[in-house]
């Protein structure tokens, strides 16, 4: 059991004790004293427009039954700022992990980050957790699409792990690039390390309508219902108005 994972919120019901509450907050301080010291990375080297067209390309989602019904799922269920959200995970994530040599299964991948906010759309609040929450739906999800049980859970596990602080690339180089990919669509973490024609791209195929309005409106009330929640703590530690501040337009 790994803090944030399907166990993990099985077991509590989501929410965090105090001592994990008093963990959390020393992982923020040494997350953001990290960010002030550590070196600026270069971006992906996307300058070039054969790179750019190379790069565009390995963020496609992948062409199989499964992605296409997700996909087609996550645009039918709305609205349409968090399905953008959905595919630019996608794309940032897949983006990140070729900045840093990683490996991963592209279908796993994109069905995590296609499903990974599914609970914003349609909130069960008798789950603790909206992470959480969106893990089980997903889970019932792909067990309907005849989905194998482990895959299931990688996919479960990736989507309750992604609010956490950090997701080491030992909890699933999947799970991670959710985390990294939504990271990056919500607060703006680690966007110079894309090229600005890439991100031109990204933004141009999927618009971000009012995204922060829709987060920010979205995790008050999920903080106010479920203050014991991680999100509950990440809201009275000023998410909100990190998601406000991101630097996009939407």
């Amino acid at each position: 059991m790994a803090f944030g994972d399907m166990e993990w919120a099985e077991r509590n019901g989501g929410r965090i004790s105090r001592l994990e509450r008093l963990g959390q907050m020393w992982e923020v301080m040494r997350f953001r004293v990290g960010q002030r010291v550590r070196r600026q990375p270069s971006a992906l080297g996307a300058r070039a427009p054969e790179d750019v067209d190379r790069m565009s390309r390995e963020g496609e989602l992948p062409r199989t039954e499964l992605v296409e019904r997700a996909a087609a799922l996550v645009t039918e269920v709305g609205p349409d700022a968090l399905a953008g959200h959905a595919f630019r995970t996608f794309v940032w994530g897949s983006l990140l992990g070729m900045r840093d040599g990683l490996s991963w299964d592209k279908e796993t991948f994109a069905l995590a980050a296609l499903l990974h906010d599914l609970a914003l759309a349609r909130r069960d609040d008798r789950v603790g957790c909206f992470a959480a929450d969106g893990a089980k739906q997903a889970v019932s999800l792909l067990e309907e699409w005849n989905v194998a049980e482990p895959l299931r859970r990688r996919i479960g596990d990736a989507i309750c792990l992604h609010v956490r602080i950090a997701v080491p690339p030992d909890l699933g180089v999947e799970a991670h690039l959710v985390h990294d990919g939504a990271g990056l669509d919500v607060v703006g973490r680690r966007l110079s390390e894309v090229e600005p024609e890439l991100r031109r791209r990204v933004l141009e195929r999927y618009p971000r309508g009012d995204l922060k309005g829709f987060l920010a409106d979205f995790f008050v009330q999920e903080a106010e219902k479920h203050p014991e929640s991680r999100m509950g703590l990440w809201v009275s530690s000023g998410f909100v108005d990190r998601i406000r501040r991101a630097p996009f337009e939407g």
